[in-house]
């Protein structure tokens, strides 16, 4: 443990858990130290090269369905102690006005250490490499062609020593490391413009940007908006979609996996209230959340997943969620409260954007699970449709399953062939009724990397799935 975090010792636990006792139900501290290096170029001239080393605590408090929260950055014995009993307040404020009373459930305690620092540490790089990369990916995105008008890439990493009490006794140490590039390009011909966006991350160390995948980045975003510069706008109406693992990874996570979390169910802001046991999908359907380590690997990659985590931020392991399975709805994904307030057992989605910001509901690694189809099947199956690559922006509601999104990449399928590249197209529909016209689901699974916004804050996140054939999906596009 890093010296700044040692004075969360034996002795002071003790005194923090004499401060709740027989005045709250239960507390949480987490208290972290990060240090992180951002490099940002447009058009090959840096906007902004920065490093940083902070230091935050988050002490949470709980009586009778009220909750207290309080941030503080100096970690010396007084002003913990005095935090503390500032929360302890403001907890039983928050009870006193509520009108939810509940419980937190008694869970055993977790003590354990965690470390993923990766083959070449972070922190063993020097600056100079990291903007060698990003002026490297900003070079190649120009010199790709005389249409690439702008560009962006940015490089940032973290690095954070994390220890989480809690009122049970759980004492969880983390070192975790997260490396993400992200590349933009903006293509112009003849008064069109067109962009491209592409990114990779993951918790590891420097290697990840050493990886093929990364390597290839900007050329890939290059390749995409001169590409488009030429494609045509589709007619709008109802096709035959085929959707790539990516654009079948957003479907999963924007239009239907914010409608299983369970702080939307318990505010009646879902579509899924009351349909726990009940079928709301084809039977040929499954979706997972599972944010566990070990992913990399078994998807042939040399880091973790960007959306893999230990344990969420209120100490609880990451494990497989059942969602879907094969057409019936399962679970919900639940934080200790919505667990509590529900009479479930949490399932590890209690998760913070920061260590100043409380715990809420989110998604770890969506995925749809494989089928058994091949792409070139499920073309060669289609005679009239839109074969659809990626994600650009969308718009959903879980209160309705309503959802509207703009895919990067299209292609017109023609009598089991795949023709023409068009551009501007946008799905809508329904999020149940599209779970329940699935005509072909691939083979091939892999996922992508974000950010997912929620409630004013940003965690990591993947999805994913295979590719797959939804019948009668509504095509917008601009002619």
């Amino acid at each position: 443990m890093i010296d700044q975090l040692k004075i969360l010792d034996e002795a002071l636990i003790r005194k923090f858990h004499d401060l709740g006792a027989h005045q709250i139900d239960y507390w949480d501290i987490r208290c972290g130290v990060t240090t992180g290096t951002t490099v940002d170029f447009t058009d090959q001239k840096s906007k902004e090269i920065s490093s940083y080393e902070s230091c935050e605590c988050g002490i949470r408090t709980f009586t009778n369905g009220g909750w207290g929260f309080v941030v503080l950055k100096d970690l010396k014995e007084k002003t913990l102690l005095n935090r503390f009993e500032k929360a302890v307040k403001l907890a039983k404020l928050s009870a006193s006005l509520t009108k939810t009373n509940f419980t937190i459930k008694e869970r055993d305690p977790l003590k354990k250490d965690y470390h993923i620092l990766g083959k070449k540490p972070l922190d063993e790089v020097g600056i100079d490499e990291k903007v060698d990369l990003v002026k490297h990916h900003e070079k190649t995105a120009v010199e790709y062609s005389p249409k690439v008008r702008n560009t962006r890439s940015m490089y940032f990493d973290t690095l954070t020593h994390m220890l989480f009490l809690n009122s049970f006794g759980s004492h969880i140490y983390q070192d975790l490391s997260v490396a993400r590039m992200f590349s933009a390009v903006y293509a112009f011909e003849e008064g069109v413009i067109q962009r491209s966006i592409n990114s990779v991350g993951g918790l590891g160390g420097f290697e990840i940007m050493e990886t093929s995948k990364a390597s290839k980045i900007s050329t890939k975003s290059a390749k995409e908006a001169v590409e488009l510069l030429k494609a045509k706008s589709p007619k709008g109406g109802k096709f035959t979609v085929i959707m790539d693992p990516k654009l079948t990874g957003t479907f999963v996570h924007e239009a239907f996996g914010h409608a299983v979390e369970a702080d939307h169910i318990l505010n009646k802001e879902s579509i899924l209230e009351g349909k726990i046991g009940e079928q709301v999908a084809q039977e040929n359907i499954s979706i997972i959340d599972n944010p566990g380590m070990n992913l990399g690997a078994k998807y042939g990659l040399e880091y973790e997943f960007f959306g893999s985590y230990y344990v969420d931020d209120e100490g609880v392991p990451s494990q497989h969620t059942d969602i879907i399975k094969n057409g019936i709805l399962k679970n919900h994904l639940h934080s200790l409260e919505t667990a509590s307030r529900m009479g479930v057992e949490p399932n590890g989605h209690g998760r913070a954007g920061g260590l100043s910001s409380k715990p809420q509901v989110r998604m770890g690694i969506t995925l749809l699970e494989a089928g058994d189809w091949s792409l070139d099947e499920m073309i060669a199956d289609t005679k009239e449709g839109v074969y659809c690559e990626d994600f650009q922006y969308g718009y959903t509601d879980p209160t309705t399953g309503n959802f509207q999104f703009k895919t990067s990449l299209s292609y017109k399928i023609e009598k089991g062939e795949k023709k023409e590249l068009m551009r501007d197209v946008a799905l809508s529909g329904m999020t149940l009724e599209v779970l329940n016209r699935v005509s072909a689901i691939g083979k091939e699974v892999s996922f992508s990397d974000g950010m997912c916004g929620k409630g004013g804050q940003r965690v990591r996140v993947c999805d994913g799935g295979p590719y797959i054939r939804v019948k009668d999906t509504t095509i917008g596009g601009l002619g």
